[in-house]
């Protein structure tokens, strides 16, 4: 599943929140099978948690639903319950479906958003489907546009280009890499002819004509 597909399964979720389906929905945006979320619904399950407002996913999710006014207290509890922690979840997520928490338990980096802001940080659980997020913190408008713009090429470069051995996907990331610095310095102009050149291994040769 492309980045740029991820971000619109997130629009689509935000767009119409079903509570009761919400957080499969969310492991669904990021690729996850069905059946895996069949065996998480499933009694004697993935679920290692008893609790009806809960999910604990070992190695994936340790998941609330809360009321308001227990939303930090409790969000702050999960970050040192060694119980639950001891299966390592990568992220926490805690939720009143108008405030989204999340932790990043790796990273350490948290999320505090309205819900409806989701689709906007969407590359935070982008572990999920098997991608680690950017380490950049977007700070305005601009940068965000950016960031999603950079991910809408990444996809339409790796369509046309063959990107299969280290050195192929290395040279990818470089450039991509140097053009993202150039998006947010906003220096383009003052860069000379050739200083950031692209590498030529990741482009396809056209087909000689038969």
């Amino acid at each position: 599943m492309s980045i740029t597909q991820i971000q619109e399964n997130i629009q689509t979720l935000i767009a119409n929140i079903q509570e009761e389906t919400f957080i499969y929905n969310l492991l669904l945006a990021y690729d996850t099978p069905k059946s895996t979320i069949k065996r998480l619904q499933a009694d004697g399950g993935l679920n290692l948690s008893k609790n009806s407002n809960e999910i604990l996913w070992k190695n994936k999710l340790w998941f609330k639903h809360l009321e308001s006014e227990y939303l930090y207290s409790a969000f702050e509890q999960i970050k040192t319950n060694e119980t639950g922690l001891k299966h390592k979840p990568r992220f926490v997520i805690c939720t009143d479906y108008k405030t989204f928490i999340a932790l990043d338990t790796k990273t350490t980096d948290t999320l505090n958003i309205p819900i409806e802001e989701l689709s906007r940080h969407f590359d935070f659980f982008l572990p999920w489907a098997g991608m680690e997020k950017a380490q950049a913190i977007y700070e305005n408008p601009a940068d965000v546009k950016a960031a999603e713009r950079m991910a809408r090429l990444y996809d339409e470069i790796k369509k046309d280009n063959i990107t299969t051995t280290k050195e192929e996907v290395h040279n990818l990331n470089v450039f991509l890499s140097r053009l993202l610095f150039c998006f947010l310095l906003r220096i383009q102009a003052f860069l000379k002819p050739h200083s950031l050149p692209m590498p030529s291994k990741t482009t396809r040769k056209p087909m000689a004509a038969t």
